[in-house]
């Protein structure tokens, strides 16, 4: 697993947004777009689920999250 990739997860989880995922990062929310989609492939399981409000943790991302969490901290 890729701790950019998990960096980008640590920031939609956060935000809720891909727009503001991107500010945050300094990155365009389409390849923010397009790292969570490939986080989501690699892991085989949906991470977020998209709503007219935001994007929301599903029960496999809100599991990746302690673990990404636990990584941001030992960093």
């Amino acid at each position: 697993m890729d701790w950019d990739d998990l960096r980008i997860f640590l920031a939609v989880a956060r935000d809720e947004s891909l727009s503001a995922a991107g500010r945050r990062l300094k990155l365009d929310p389409a390849t923010v777009g397009r790292r969570i989609a490939r986080l989501e492939h690699a892991m085989s399981a949906r991470l977020f689920l998209k709503t007219p409000q935001g994007y929301h943790l599903t029960e496999a991302g809100s599991r990746l999250l302690s673990h990404a969490e636990a990584m941001e901290s030992a960093i």
